[in-house]
């Protein structure tokens, strides 16, 4: 069945995503179609896969962004087993992280849960 036929018959527009994706990227077809999932790892955003005037208001958690798990910057390779498919919010945020990023990010995150906790307990006792 041709691409548009199966966009017809079923109204998913991952495979037209993922043909103009996958040829920008020069890599198998099918392989990246699997990487198109309908939630951002990351964060669980539902991704919209349209494309053209189907992007229209279209918010940035909702944008499928092709990622490299690996930076470039870091020696991350352009093969489809450094590819991801996350929401552009998040793409943004990742960008170049490295490792010692990762920690740092973690460490923020407890700190704030910390203070969530405290600010509840807090409440609570009033």
């Amino acid at each position: 069945m041709d691409l548009f036929a199966e966009v017809c018959k079923t109204g998913d527009l991952r495979p037209i995503w993922a043909k103009v994706h996958s040829s920008n990227r020069k890599v198998d077809y099918s392989t990246f179609l699997n990487l198109c999932k309908n939630h951002c790892p990351l964060c669980a955003s539902k991704l919209n896969y349209g494309i053209g005037k189907n992007n229209v208001n279209k918010k940035d958690y909702e944008t499928p962004s092709t990622d490299h798990i690996i930076p470039r910057s870091e020696g991350g390779t352009d093969s489809i087993d450094n590819f991801w498919i996350i929401c552009e919010r998040c793409n943004r945020f990742k960008n170049n992280s490295t490792k010692e990023d990762s920690q740092r990010m973690k460490n923020i995150s407890m700190i704030l849960e910390d203070v969530s906790i405290i600010k509840q307990l807090l409440k609570e006792t009033q």
